[in-house]
C-alpha cells in the first residue's frame, strides 16, 4: 500500500509506535521501527507474548505519532508476521522477500541506530531473552491506513494506575495522554486519549474527529508509556486491560485531573480494568487486577 506524502512525513518523524495486537484482550506495547518496501518492520523476542498472541490471531495495528508535536498521527492496520532465524519455513519466506529483506533490515538499522547503540551498552543488564540470538523480525503489511488526530493535553495531575510497582506507578502517573485500543471489525484501532484513574477503571476521552468505540462491553486496552530518546532499559509504561462502555460521567474525573473543561464533542469511556502489564525496561510482569493483591503472584511474561 502507498502512503501519501503527508502520512510519510509523520512515520519519518517518529521515533517510537504502539503496536497492537488482537486477542481476547487486546495487548499495546511501544515498538522501535521502520516503514520501507510497503511494509512496517520491528523485532521482538521470541518469547514475547504479542508474538505469541499473533500466531493466534495476526491481526494487528500501528499508531506512528511523532513525540512533542502537535500533528496527526498515523495509523496502519494489516497482518503481523514473524520471521524467526531458528524456523525453516521462516528461512523460506525471508528468501522470498529478495533484496526487500535486506534493504528493509538497514533502513531500520538506521533509523534506530540510537537505540541499537543503547542496546549495546547495556547488553550486560539486559536478559537473555532480549539478546540478538533470541531475537525475530516482524512484519506487518498494511491493508489500510488513516490518520488520526492529535492530541494536545494540558499539564495534568498525577493519577495513580493500580497494581503497579512504586517506582513504575510514580512514572506513569505523570504521562499527559496514553493510546486507547478496541477492536472494529474484528481489527484493532489505535488513538491517542486523555486520561485518568477511578479505583481499578480507567477514564478516557478522545477527541470529537477522531476514532471512537462503539458499543458496551467491548474488549480495550489502554498504554501509558514513559518513553526515552534511546536507551530502551529506561522505558517505563503499563498497559491496562479490560472492558469499555460509554460513560458520559467520566468528564467530570477527567476535567479535575486536566484542571479544566474538555472540549465539547469528545467521547469519554470507562475501561473496567481486568489486567494490567507493565514494564521497566526489558522487565516485563503481568497482574491479574480482579483477584486481591495477597492472592495474585505476578507474572514474569515478554514484551
Amino acid at each position: 500500500m502507498r502512503l501519501d506524502p503527508e502520512q510519510r512525513e509523520v512515520i519519518a518523524a517518529a521515533r517510537i509506535g504502539m503496536l497492537a495486537v488482537a486477542g481476547r484482550l487486546p495487548l499495546v506495547n511501544p515498538a522501535a521501527f521502520h516503514f520501507g518496501g510497503g511494509a512496517l518492520w520491528m523485532t521482538t523476542s521470541r518469547h514475547a507474548a504479542k508474538l505469541a498472541l499473533a500466531r493466534r490471531d495476526p491481526r494487528a495495528a500501528f499508531l506512528a505519532q511523532p513525540a512533542g508535536r502537535s500533528s496527526h498521527g498515523v495509523l496502519l492496520q494489516g497482518m503481523l508476521e514473524a520471521y524467526d532465524p531458528r524456523s525453516p519455513s521462516s528461512q523460506l519466506r525471508a528468501l522470498a522477500l529478495g533484496p526487500r529483506l535486506a534493504l528493509s533490515l538497514a533502513g531500520y538499522t538506521l533509523k534506530n541506530a540510537a537505540f541499537i547503540g543503547g542496546y549495546v551498552l547495556d547488553l550486560a543488564r539486559i536478559p537473555a531473552e532480549w539478546w540478538p540470538h533470541n531475537r525475530v523480525l516482524l512484519r506487518m503489511v498494511p491493508d489500510r491506513v488513516s490518520l488520526v488526530p492529535p492530541l494536545d493535553a494540558p499539564p495534568a495531575a498525577t493519577a495513580r494506575v493500580p497494581g503497579l510497582p512504586a517506582q513504575v506507578a510514580l512514572r506513569v502517573a505523570r504521562q499527559r495522554a496514553g493510546q486507547l485500543c478496541w477492536p472494529v471489525a474484528g481489527r484493532p484501532v489505535l488513538t491517542s486519549a486523555a486520561w485518568t484513574i477511578e479505583g481499578r477503571d480507567a477514564l478516557a476521552w478522545l477527541p470529537a474527529d477522531g476514532p471512537r468505540p462503539a458499543g458496551r462491553g467491548l474488549p480495550g486496552a489502554l498504554l501509558i508509556e514513559n518513553h526515552h530518546q534511546f536507551r530502551a532499559t529506561r522505558m517505563v509504561g503499563c498497559c491496562l486491560r479490560g472492558r469499555l462502555a460509554p460513560d458520559p460521567g467520566a468528564r467530570e474525573a477527567l476535567a479535575a485531573r486536566y484542571g479544566r473543561e474538555l472540549p465539547e464533542g469528545g467521547t469519554a469511556v470507562r475501561l473496567a480494568a481486568a489486567r494490567v502489564t507493565w514494564w521497566r525496561g526489558f522487565e516485563v510482569r503481568s497482574r491479574d487486577l480482579e483477584r486481591p493483591a495477597e492472592a495474585t503472584q505476578a507474572e514474569a511474561v515478554a514484551r
